[in-house]
């Protein structure tokens, strides 16, 4: 991969572009990402959020993840993709929708989160280190 990516919602209100490599990449497979993006997992690529420049207004909702801390979605308030998350143990790193990002077939994941609530007919790559839950 370059150095960097970019993207953008589904409508186009909302774009974003990153000048850094994501420091980690993953899938989630927590009843959370899945009902927040509707598929039967969501990838992410986390950055620092100095790292990101984000165009056009999000919306957001927060809730409280299986371990207590904070989780905040922002979403595009016109077409309703999930952009990115938040955690709030750790609130200035953002997980960047993998779908959203333009040209992104470099993403490679480094780990299978919640592989203990993924779908069972969801196929996960051996080769790709598996955790029943979040690592903290």
């Amino acid at each position: 991969m370059s150095e960097g990516f970019k993207g953008g919602c589904l409508c186009g209100a909302v774009s974003f572009e990153c000048s850094a490599e994501p420091m980690f990449q993953a899938n989630c497979h927590c009843d959370d990402c899945r009902k927040s993006g509707g598929g039967v997992y969501a990838s992410f690529a986390f950055v620092d959020e100095s790292t990101i420049s984000i165009s056009g207004e999000t919306g957001s909702y927060e809730h409280l993840s299986d371990s207590g801390s904070t989780m905040t979605r922002h979403f595009c308030k016109e077409c309703g993709s999930p952009v990115f998350h938040q955690n709030s143990r750790a609130p200035t790193r953002l997980g960047v929708r993998v779908g959203l990002i333009d040209a992104a077939g470099w993403f490679k994941p480094q780990a299978n989160v919640y592989a203990s609530r993924r779908i069972p007919s969801t196929p996960i790559d051996p080769e790709i280190k598996a955790f029943d839950k979040m690592r903290s």
